[in-house]
Parts: structure tokens; C-alpha cells; sequence
């Protein structure tokens, strides 16, 4: 084991004030920095409202001086007293180099109020259009920012003459002027510049278009080139140093054109704030550092003496986990008599301690007894438990080892038993428990043991050397005992038990390993139905393997998609009318090739893997239901094969439900076939959900009818429509005398209770003739047709079926 190093009280104490004190610092700090991010953050932005209110008063300014102009200008010329605009076109061609001087102009046009030129320094364009439409429109001055090349501020204005004629005169300003005019109000520099349209755009890219001091602004936007994403600046501003100086570049949008965006650009110098922030670090750090100092000479002079008295407490404190209390409590630690600290009432607690340990100590020891006798035993029958049956058993086989005897157990477990629980509660369950185990007791041996394994499940340990005679004579005489009903108050149970033995014949086993070969036992014995014993050989475990290996297959071969039906037709016998069609499940394994469904079915039957593959088959029904629909079979029915598993889910109905308004159809087209163990396993179940099923629309047939557990008793009850004839009494009926009356009896019963009668496996026409003939309904076979893959269903049917029946058969 690692050896870890000693720490004293005092160094964690002075580690854990520095900690707190650094913490404490680092929270002091961080609010600091954040009141200078926020004194920032609004220096920044009372600089952007600055900006962004200069610009506005500076274009206003512009504005009214032009407009002032033009008033000034046409009260000179007296133009509300001339009938045309030719004297006012001539002197705004005379004013125009003074314009040009005093005002920035660059460029001036005078149109009509269809916008045909009286006069124009240079070309129309589609924003000097757009601004003399608006104002033709409005009857009012417009101002429009222009960026093409460079950003110009278009200010439109329309004039009258003698005559009431609207002329407009529109003039191109430059942006110096405003440009300066925030430089003199601002203290800071401007320029007005322009970004390619790009995601990726930086500000080295910029085009200077104007500024009041180009070779700042170039040398600011070229070492920012790596920093100055524009998407972020736009947001957020940027901060740059340059020359020993540190620069807030903020960007104002102005104006957008095809290609370019254009912003005006405001840098401010903000050393100030950045030495304000450097001085106050600096600062912080040579005080945390001062402080630091100071208190790791003061925690090393007040902890020390502390820390002396701990280590000796803990020096003797192993005496109490060495149960050596006297010893402990005749050591002496130096306590404080004047003012006691938490030292002292430590010293203290630990010696009133020792006493409580040493008095729960005993009652521990006698208590340990106790409860070794309980882990041991089940509390409910009084039978050893899980844990002693593991510890006899491991030390049987121990012994085995050296003397070569032969070790068995019985695996048991009562068959239905959820049955009961779940009818008359868990306390009459557990009631039948009891009788059980006495019953198991009485017919064991002295030298055999006994044990509840868990649930309704019970294990009995042979004595050693026992020999499968004796194991077997055992199992048949516990399997006698549960013949008689077990009476619980006023209640009789009948119970049956399923038993499987395992045998160690001289093999090195582990007992873990005993007990699942003789739990697979026991459940070969419940799948043949129970009230048995079968003993464990290597087969039953290569069977779990090959079930668990199918299932896993299963579900790839789901997620792949190997599954699909073939459908075999089911005709009126005497009309050669198609009644419907069986879904059958086909597997085609990509290396076995086609896997007959009794290859793999009995194996999955009670898997919840068979429940999925369940559900996909009615699916696909509904699909292929809808497929015929289309071309005109629309009353035909598809009937489905239910698995028992599948028949006692309980999402079954919900899951039809969902798929009756998912295809939109209607259940009565399709017929659920059940066998008859199936329906037998609990009657009233059956009928329950028979019951609710038939209520959305749904009918039900019997399958393979008369091989199993065929009863007019339970036929009377249960809700049926069609009942199935097997195929193995079809077979031999014209052959064997006894086949052919269970037919013919079996379909007289079955019209007797106003049934529908289907026989399968109907293979030559004097099967066909002779059924017929006993007034069968429906016919299936291979008379007619094999299966049909669901690939091939759409083209057999147009071939062989004429107006809802099947063609004519000669032969």
C-alpha cells in the first residue's frame, strides 16, 4: 500500500486561509475588472451614441444649409415671378463652381417633375432617380446617404414657378465637411470606409474613402488584421495598440450596395483606461502578496502548540480500534486548565467514547451471533437460504475433490405460481410457500438439505455420493406430493412442480455452475409442460446457446430487413371465390439460405425478440392490405398468425388501434389466428382480450384445430368465427377411415355452433370434392396455390384471379 505523506494542522490551516483569502481576492478582482469592463463598455457605447448623434447633427447641418441656399437663391432670381425654369437652370450652372468650394457639392442636377434634366452637372443615376420620386411623390425635400464608390448625402428639394410648375433640384454633398465636424466635436478621428461583402471579411481589408487621418486609420486596421473579424468589430468594437497607445476602433453602419457595406469608423485613444487597469493589478498583487506573508507567520506561532496535543491523541487512538479501551484511558494528553479549547473537549469526547465502544462492542459480538444465524435462514419458511445452500454446497464440492464422491442437487419451482399471487394477493401466496415447503421437507431425507433459492423457486442439496436413482426416486415423490391440492383458509390450490437434476459425476464444478445446469433442466421440463423432472445433460445447454445465438440473429435480421410473408390463398370451396389469404413468415438467412419458421419459431416463442418480429408480420400485413386494396380487392382477409407471447402482450391493442387509423382500414378485414394451447393457458385471459380486440372489429380463428386441446366446453365460451382443420387429419382423409369421420364430425360441430369452417392442406381434387361435398366453407392448399412471396403477390394475382375469383382448375 501507497504510503501517503503527513500534512500537519497547521500547514492545511494556513492553506486553507490562503485558499479562502485567494478566493476571497479572486472575487474582489473579478468584480474590479468587471466595473472596469463595464466603465469600458460604457465609454464605448456613449462614444458609439456620440458618433452616431454628430453624424446625424452634422448631415442635418449640411442639409439646412443647402436648403437655406436654394431658398436664399431662388428668392434672388425671383423665380416665383418667371413662368420657366431656363433663368433658374442657367444661374445653378453659374453657382455651381461656388457650390462645389463652399459646400462640398460634387455633383447637381435640376429635372422636371418628370424627372427630364434642365440641367446636370453629370449622368442620372438610380439613386438620384429614386430621391426625385420620392419627392414627386410627397411634394417634400429628401435626404438619401449614396454609397457606390464613396458615400455621398443626396439632398432633393423641390421649387415652384409662376405657374405653380414643380421643378427638383437634387445635390450630390461630400462627407468631408461632416467628417471634420465630428473630428473638432468628438476630440477623435473619423473616417468613412468600405468591406467587400464576406463571412470571413477583416479590417486590413478596409477602403479608406475619407478620414481625418488616413495614415492612422491604415496603420490601426493593418495590425488588427489577424483580431479584427468585421462581424465581431461591428458588435463589439475593437481594441488595438499601436505606438506605446491603445485604440477603441468602433464601426457605425451607414449604407449598403451590391458589393460593398460602408460604416463610419470612429478610433478613440484609451490609454487612460489601460493604465488605470495595469496600475490597479499591480497594485493587487504586491498587497495579496504582503498579506500571504503575514498570515503564514501568524498561523505557525497559533497552531503549533494545537497541533502537538493532536498528534498524540492520535498516537493512542488505535487503542480503541485494537479494543484495548483501559489502556487508552490510563494515557495522559496535557489539557488547558484555565481556558479549555476544542482540544480539550476532544480529549474528552474521545475517553466518554472508549466507554461507549466498549459497552457496544459486547452487545455487537452478541448481536453478530444472531444475525449469522438469520442471513443463513428464510425468514418466511424457515428453510435455509440462498447464502447457506453456497456455502454447503461449495464445501460439498471441496470434499468431492479429495474423496471422488458424486454431489447433486434438485432444482424446483412451482409451475403458475405467478398465477396465484396475482389473483388472490402476495399473503395467500405466500401461505402456499409455506405448505409447499413442509411438502418439500416431508420428502427429503435426514441427510438431504433444503433450502428456498428465491421466490417460488427451492433447491435441494443431495446428501453425498448420491446416485441418479435416488435423485430421480426423490424428484418423482416431491412431484407425488403437490398432486393433492394444497387448502389455504377456505381455498384449494392445485399446484404442480417442475424439477431438474444435476449431477456433478466426478467433474471439477463450480457450484454457481451446478445450479444453472440444473435451472436449465428445470425449465426443459416447464417447456414440456410442466409437472416433471428432467435431468441436466450437455444438449439442454447447447440448446440455451443455439436460442440465445437465434435470437441475437433474429434481431439483426430484423434491423436488415431478411424477414417477409408469403401469402397462401383461402377460397370458397364451392365458388372458387377468394376469401382471404394466410400470412406466413419467411427467413432468408444470408448463409443457411431459406430458415423454415419451425427452425426458428418454438425456439423464440416466449422471447421478447418474438414479440418484436410479431409485430412487424401484422405491419405488413396492413402494408399488403393496402397494396391489394389498390387494385380492387378490397373484401378480401388477410388472416394472421398470433404467437402466444404476442397474444398476452399488453400493448397489443393499443398497437392495433394505432395501425387501424394509421392505414386508415377496417379491422374486420383482418381474421387473428390463435392455437388452441394458446387459448387454453388461462381461459378467462383469453376471453378478456378476445373480447376487447373483437370490440374495434376484429375475428378470430382457431389454428391447427383438433391436435391439442380441442373441447366443445371451452369452444362454447370462447368468441371464435372460424375454426382450422389441421393439415395432418387433411393428409390422410381419403386413405385413413378415422381421419376422414374427425373431419366430417368436426365440421358438422362446427356449422352446428354457426361457425366458418377452413380445411389446410388440401393437395388433389378429390380432397377438394369429398370436403366439399361435407359442406366445408373454405378451402387452403396447395391445390390451389403455394404461398405467394409478397414480391410476386400483385403480378400472381392479376394472373390468376378474375373478378374476385380464381381461375377455373381443369385438373
Amino acid at each position: 500500500m501507497m504510503k501517503v505523506k503527513f500534512v500537519s494542522v497547521s500547514v492545511k490551516f494556513f492553506m486553507l486561509v490562503v485558499s479562502a483569502l485567494l478566493l476571497l481576492s479572486l472575487s474582489i478582482s473579478m468584480l474590479s475588472i468587471s466595473r472596469l469592463d463595464q466603465e469600458f463598455s460604457q465609454y464605448q457605447n456613449n462614444k458609439l451614441r456620440q458618433g452616431n448623434a454628430q453624424f446625424e447633427l452634422q448631415s442635418r447641418i449640411v442639409r439646412e444649409q443647402v436648403r437655406i441656399w436654394l431658398e436664399s437663391f431662388t428668392d434672388i432670381i425671383e423665380l416665383k415671378n418667371q413662368s420657366s425654369f431656363d433663368l433658374a437652370a442657367n444661374a445653378l450652372e453659374q453657382q455651381f463652381d461656388a457650390l462645389q468650394i463652399n459646400h462640398n457639392v460634387e455633383a447637381l442636377w435640376f429635372v422636371t417633375s418628370d424627372h427630364d434634366p434642365i440641367y446636370q452637372s453629370t449622368a442620372l443615376t438610380k439613386q438620384v432617380l429614386a430621391s426625385m420620386k420620392r419627392v414627386s411623390d410627397s411634394f417634400a425635400p429628401d435626404d438619401y446617404l449614396s454609397c457606390v464608390q464613396q458615400c455621398q448625402q443626396l439632398v432633393s428639394i423641390p421649387i415652384l414657378n409662376a405657374r405653380g410648375e414643380m421643378a427638383i433640384v437634387t445635390m450630390a454633398i461630400s462627407f468631408v465637411d461632416v467628417i471634420y465636424a465630428i473630428n473638432q466635436a468628438l476630440e477623435n478621428q473619423v473616417a468613412i470606409v468600405a468591406f467587400n461583402k464576406s463571412q470571413d471579411t477583416t479590417l486590413a481589408e478596409a477602403t479608406i474613402v475619407s478620414s481625418s487621418a488616413t495614415s492612422l486609420m491604415t496603420a490601426l486596421f493593418n495590425q488588427a488584421q489577424h483580431a479584427g473579424l468585421l462581424s465581431n468589430v461591428r458588435v463589439d468594437g475593437l481594441q488595438v495598440e499601436y505606438e506605446d497607445s491603445s485604440y477603441l476602433i468602433n464601426l457605425l453602419p451607414l449604407s449598403s450596395s451590391a458589393t460593398q457595406d460602408f460604416y463610419m469608423a470612429q478610433v478613440d485613444d484609451v490609454s487612460a483606461f489601460t493604465g488605470k487597469y495595469e496600475e490597479y493589478r499591480i497594485q493587487f498583487m504586491l498587497s495579496a502578496l504582503a498579506i500571504f506573508i503575514i498570515l503564514a507567520l501568524l498561523v505557525h506561532f497559533v497552531a503549533g502548540p494545537f497541533t502537538k496535543r493532536l498528534l498524540v491523541l492520535s498516537d493512542i487512538l488505535p487503542l480503541l480500534a485494537r479494543k484495548e479501551f483501559d489502556l487508552f484511558r490510563k494515557a495522559k494528553i496535557t489539557q488547558s486548565k484555565i481556558f479549555p479549547d476544542e482540544i480539550d473537549v476532544l480529549i474528552n469526547a474521545t475517553t466518554d467514547l472508549s466507554y461507549e465502544l466498549e459497552k457496544l462492542n459486547t452487545e455487537v459480538t452478541q448481536k453478530t451471533r444472531e444475525l449469522e444465524n438469520i442471513a443463513m435462514y428464510d425468514l418466511l419458511t424457515g428453510l435455509p437460504n440462498r447464502n447457506m445452500l453456497n456455502y454447503q454446497l461449495r464445501k460439498h464440492l471441496q470434499n468431492s475433490t479429495r474423496n471422488g464422491a458424486n454431489i447433486g442437487i434438485l432444482f424446483l419451482d412451482l409451475d403458475d405460481f405467478k398465477k396465484v399471487n396475482d389473483s388472490h394477493g402476495h399473503g395467500e401466496g405466500d401461505k402456499l410457500l409455506i405448505e409447499a415447503a413442509n411438502r418439500i421437507n416431508l420428502s427429503v431425507g435426514s441427510s438431504d438439505m433444503v433450502c428456498r433459492f428465491g421466490g417460488d423457486e427451492f433447491v435441494i442439496l443431495l446428501e453425498s455420493d448420491t446416485a441418479y436413482e435416488k435423485a430421480e426416486i426423490l424428484a418423482k415423490s416431491i412431484i407425488k406430493s403437490f398432486k393433492q391440492p394444497i387448502k389455504i383458509n377456505t381455498g384449494m390450490f392445485y399446484v404442480t412442480s417442475s424439477i431438474g437434476i444435476a449431477m456433478t459425476d466426478g467433474n471439477l464444478i463450480q457450484a454457481s455452475e451446478l445450479i444453472s445446469h440444473a435451472d436449465i433442466a428445470m425449465y426443459e421440463a416447464k417447456d414440456n409442460g410442466g409437472d416433471q423432472y428432467f435431468i441436466y445433460h450437455g444438449d439442454m445447454l447447447q440448446r440455451v446457446a443455439q436460442r440465445v445465438m437465434m435470437e441475437g440473429e433474429v434481431k439483426q435480421a430484423l434491423a436488415k430487413g431478411q424477414f417477409s410473408l408469403s401469402l397462401q390463398p383461402q377460397l370458397v370451396a364451392k365458388t372458387n371465390k377468394v376469401h382471404g389469404f394466410e400470412a406466413l413468415l419467411r427467413w432468408q438467412h444470408p448463409e443457411r439460405g431459406m430458415v423454415s419458421p419451425d427452425d426458428f419459431i418454438p425456439i423464440l416463442e416466449n422471447s421478447e425478440h418474438m414479440i418484436e418480429l410479431g409485430y412487424w408480420v401484422i405491419r405488413r400485413c396492413f402494408e399488403l392490405y393496402c397494396e391489394m386494396r389498390k387494385v380492387g380487392l378490397n373484401d378480401i382477409i388477410i388472416a394472421i398468425n398470433l404467437s402466444a407471447a404476442q397474444f398476452a402482450d399488453v400493448y397489443l391493442s393499443d398497437y392495433l388501434k394505432e395501425l387501424l387509423e394509421e392505414f386508415n382500414v377496417n379491422a374486420k378485414n383482418f381474421e387473428l389466428e390463435l392455437t388452441e394451447q394458446t387459448l387454453v393457458k388461462d381461459i378467462d385471459k383469453a376471453i378478456e382480450t378476445m373480447d376487447s380486440l373483437r370490440e374495434l372489429g376484429f375475428s378470430f380463428a382457431i389454428d391447427d384445430f383438433g391436435t391439442g386441446y380441442s373441447s366443445l366446453a371451452y369452444l362454447k365460451r370462447m368468441p371464435v368465427d372460424v375454426i382450422k382443420i389441421d393439415k395432418s387429419f387433411v393428409f390422410g382423409m381419403l386413405e385413413n377411415h378415422a381421419d376422414f369421420q374427425i373431419i366430417k364430425s368436426t365440421i358438422a360441430m362446427v356449422k352446428n355452433l354457426g361457425l366458418i369452417v377452413i380445411a389446410e392442406g388440401v393437395e388433389t381434387k378429390a380432397q377438394l370434392r369429398s370436403l366439399t361435398e361435407n359442406d366445408c366453407d373454405l378451402i387452403q392448399g396447395y391445390y390451389f396455390s403455394k404461398p405467394i412471396p409478397e414480391t410476386e403477390l400483385l403480378d400472381f394475382i392479376s394472373r390468376e384471379m378474375v373478378d374476385g375469383h380464381w381461375r377455373v382448375i381443369t385438373n
